[in-house]
C-alpha cells in the first residue's frame, strides 16, 4: 500500500526523549511500571535516558497511548503540563531565560520548536491589546490530539510564566487565556485554579498574552548566552533537517499596527539580512513577498470575523484596507465567500 504523505512525513519525524521520558518517569512516580508506559514502543527505559536521544514520532505516540489507557483520564495532559519546568527544555530553556524580553523569548521558542516537539507550528498576531499565539497541527495527532494540543498549550504557558511570573503570584492579574476548540471536559474545575482564564469551544488554540508582558525586560536577560544558544539550536535544526524556512520566518514578522503591515524592508531589517537578500531566498523556497502578505491578511481578517464583533469597515481597516470594497473583493477572491458571509458561516453571529 502507498504511504501518504502524512504517513511519510510521521514516520521520519522524531522527538527530543527529555518528552517521553517525562512521561515515563511521571507514570512510575504514580505507580506504574515504566514496561507498562513503553509497551508496543520496543524502547527501553535506558534509551529513553541517554542524552540528546531523539524517538521515532510514532512511538511516542504509542506512549501517549499507554498513559491514557493507564490512567484512564484525558486529565493527565494538564497535570504533565503544569510540571513543565526551563530545564526540561533543554537548551532552548536556557535561551528562553537568555532574552531580554518575553516577546524575544517567544520568538526564539517559536523558531527552534521542531527540535523539541516537531508536532505543532506556531504563528502570532497582535491587536493593540493582546498577542495571540496559534498553536496549529503540523502533522495529523489523532486520536490523540486533544491530550497532545492541551498538554502542549499548558507547558509553554507554564515555560513563559516562569519566566516573568515564577512564583504565580500574579496569575490571576495577569490577563492571560489560553482557548481550547473543544468543549470544557469535566476534569477542568479541579485545575481551574492552577491555570489561567481558559475558554473553550473557542475558533482555534489559542496562547493569548496582554500586550503590556510582552516588552517588560526579563531579569535572567544574557544577550551573549541568547547569542550561543540560537547558534546551538541553528545548528541542531540543520542537522534534523530542518533548515531555514524563509517563509514562516517572514510571516511571524507581519504584524499589523495601526492599520499597516511592515514593508519587505522593515522585514529585512528585522530578519538582518538586505531586502535582496530576503527576496532571493523567498524564492529559492519558491515564495514571494505579496503572497505571504496576502496569506497573513487573510489569516488576520479571518480571525478578527471569528472572534470579534467589529464591523467589517473595522476590520478592514485594521488590515490595512482604507476601502471596504477591495477589502471585500479580495477577501471573497482568496476565500470564495464575502467577509459578511464567512461570519455567518463560522457562527460568529
Amino acid at each position: 500500500m502507498r504511504q501518504t504523505p502524512a504517513a511519510r512525513r510521521l514516520e521520519q519525524t522524531t522527538v527530543a526523549q527529555a518528552y517521553p521520558l517525562f512521561f515515563v518517569n511521571y507514570a512510575v512516580q504514580r505507580g506504574f511500571g515504566a514496561a507498562q508506559v513503553l509497551h508496543g514502543t520496543e524502547l527501553s527505559l535506558a534509551q529513553l535516558q541517554v542524552p540528546g536521544a531523539r524517538i521515532p514520532a510514532a512511538q511516542h505516540g504509542q506512549i501517549v497511548m499507554n498513559l491514557l489507557a493507564l490512567f484512564q483520564s484525558e486529565h493527565i495532559a494538564i497535570d504533565i503540563g503544569l510540571q513543565s519546568s526551563l530545564t526540561k527544555a533543554g537548551m532552548i530553556g536556557f535561551g528562553l531565560m537568555s532574552c531580554a524580553t518575553l516577546r524575544e523569548a517567544l520568538e526564539l521558542g517559536i523558531r527552534f520548536l521542531p527540535t523539541k516537539v516537531p508536532f505543532y507550528t506556531i504563528d502570532t498576531t497582535e491587536d493593540e491589546h493582546t498577542l495571540a499565539c496559534h498553536v496549529r497541527e503540523a502533522m495529523p495527532l489523532e486520536p490523540v490530539r486533544k491530550f497532545a494540543i492541551e498538554n502542549f498549550m499548558v507547558e509553554v504557558w507554564r515555560l513563559f510564566e516562569n519566566l516573568f511570573d515564577p512564583t504565580g503570584q500574579h496569575r490571576e492579574q495577569s490577563g492571560i487565556e489560553l482557548w481550547f476548540d473543544w468543549p470544557q471536559p469535566p476534569y477542568y474545575a479541579s485545575f481551574a485554579s492552577s491555570l489561567p482564564k481558559c475558554r473553550f469551544n473557542a475558533p482555534g488554540n489559542q496562547i493569548r498574552i496582554p500586550k503590556r508582558w510582552t516588552d517588560l525586560p526579563l531579569p535572567t536577560a544574557n544577550a551573549a548566552t541568547a547569542h550561543m544558544v540560537i547558534e546551538q539550536c541553528e545548528q541542531e535544526m540543520a542537522l534534523l533537517g530542518f533548515g531555514e524556512n524563509w517563509g514562516t520566518r517572514v510571516k511571524n514578522q507581519m504584524i499589523c499596527r495601526n492599520g499597516h503591515y511592515p514593508s519587505v524592508d522593515e522585514v529585512a531589517q528585522s530578519l538582518h539580512v538586505s531586502p535582496r537578500t530576503l527576496k532571493r531566498k523567498l524564492q529559492l523556497e519558491g515564495k514571494h513577498f505579496t503572497e505571504l502578505l496576502g496569506e497573513v491578511v487573510q489569516r488576520d481578517a479571518c480571525l478578527l470575523l471569528e472572534t470579534t464583533r467589529l464591523t467589517v469597515d473595522d476590520i478592514a481597516a485594521r488590515v490595512g484596507y482604507q476601502d471596504r470594497a477591495n477589502f471585500t473583493r479580495a477577501f471573497k477572491r482568496r476565500t470564495g465567500k464575502t467577509p459578511s458571509e464567512y461570519r455567518q458561516w463560522v457562527g460568529a453571529d
